[in-house]
């Protein structure tokens, strides 16, 4: 109490010859006190696993051993402690948050087979949570690794989320094992992704692409909110940075993403009174099956075998030949280290302050947010830039008229 009587009394100064000695003495305390509370903070958050070195990790470091020297000799006096400690505070808050205790909390998971799906529920089933695993395939490949890996909590479902009786199969399965505790998380997973022009891209794969990645995640949704609400649980909806911003060849696998973050971002205003949170994570482009060689030469001859016509007199099957060859070298490119996207997904399951959206991947937040503040025909530009379709490339009925 004396100490702050005596803070109350001094004068904001900024000469060092009129700060006395005792003041001085007081001050350093009064920063090593901030700085060692700051550093066991950040120090927590780095034990429990919570973030790694990046831009964040680096930011903290900063103000650790820059941030009080620069006070002290720029601000100086009570002020300097209180904007040292206020940038502390400041750069705290940004960190992850604390995650909640697992507990008894279980969770479903579409999309199991392979890629983020898989990855997540190992991670999950790790840290002891009870996972539902929902694969397209039960007696797959995907589903036979999850099996010898995780441990009992992890429950295989049959689970292709177009197909209602086994949605409502999944329900009745997981209603009977949480009881009244009910189902504390839905990771709305599952997707499909075929690459082609919109002229090119025939009506079946398209609302196969709607039907799996919109509408499978609304129905399978609506059918586990019940559970969800009882639990006061999560729901998380990977969608893609496509969901915000549009590239040739991607044209109708954005377009059910956009529609996809539409029903999620209308869905959390609606869950909040319920209790429940909604986040939508955004992944750039990663190596998963979905570009997977084999896969992508299977989807490229499914495309030009139910491809009208015209269709393929106007583009040619070389065309296609040539946009899937420079694809699946762009593909070769993607990080195989799933770790940022199952990271975002089990904050959005467990954060105390879970985020709304979490672009994961190089940049993906900045440039998610810098293509929306661009004049259209500068994002034009760029995307046209980033495209896999080779400029050398051309339509056959293009090559035809040169």
């Amino acid at each position: 109490m004396t100490l702050f009587l005596h803070l109350s009394t001094m004068n904001f100064v900024v000469d060092d010859d009129d700060i006395p000695e005792d003041d001085v003495i007081i001050f350093s305390i009064l920063y090593s006190c901030v700085t060692v509370v700051f550093a066991m903070a950040v120090l927590s958050k780095f034990l429990t696993n919570e973030f790694r070195f990046g831009f964040r990790s680096a930011l903290s470091l900063a103000v650790l051993f820059l941030g009080e020297p620069l006070c002290q000799f720029f601000v100086k006096g009570p002020l300097g402690v209180g904007c040292f400690a206020a940038g502390c505070l400041l750069i705290y808050s940004i960190l992850p948050a604390s995650h909640l205790p697992v507990g008894n909390k279980a969770v479903v998971i579409t999309g199991c087979d392979s890629g983020f799906g898989n990855a997540l529920v190992k991670k999950l089933d790790a840290i002891g949570m009870h996972v539902y695993a929902g694969c397209l395939d039960k007696d797959g490949p995907g589903a036979v690794s999850l099996r010898h890996t995780c441990s009992d909590r992890m429950h295989l479902l049959q689970l292709d989320v177009t197909k209602d009786e086994d949605i409502s199969k999944a329900v009745e399965i997981v209603r009977l094992d949480v009881g009244s505790e009910g189902l504390w998380g839905l990771v709305n997973n599952a997707g499909v992704c075929y690459f082609s022009e919109l002229e090119m891209t025939p009506e079946p794969i398209m609302r196969k692409m709607f039907d799996v990645n919109l509408f499978g995640t609304v129905n399978t949704t609506k059918a586990f909110l019940p559970l969800i609400r009882q639990a006061k649980g999560r729901i998380v909806v990977v969608s893609s940075v496509l969901g915000r911003i549009s590239f040739e060849g991607y044209g109708a696998y954005g377009m059910a993403k956009h529609a996809l973050m539409a029903f999620s971002d209308t869905l959390r205003q609606e869950m909040k009174k319920w209790s429940v949170n909604v986040s939508i994570i955004e992944p750039t482009g990663y190596r998963t099956g979905n570009v997977a060689e084999t896969t992508l030469k299977g989807r490229k001859e499914e495309i030009w075998e139910k491809l009208d016509e015209n269709a393929k007199a106007t583009y040619g099957l070389d065309y296609l030949d040539e946009i899937y060859s420079s694809l699946m070298e762009q593909c070769k490119t993607f990080p195989d280290d799933l770790t940022p996207v199952v990271r975002a997904m089990r904050s959005g399951l467990l954060s105390k302050r879970p985020k709304e959206r979490y672009p994961c991947g190089a940049g993906a937040d900045i440039f998610t947010y810098v293509m929306n503040l661009l004049p259209i025909w500068w994002g034009d530009t760029i995307s046209l830039a980033m495209s896999p379709i080779p400029k050398s490339s051309h339509p056959a009925a293009l090559r035809n008229d040169q």
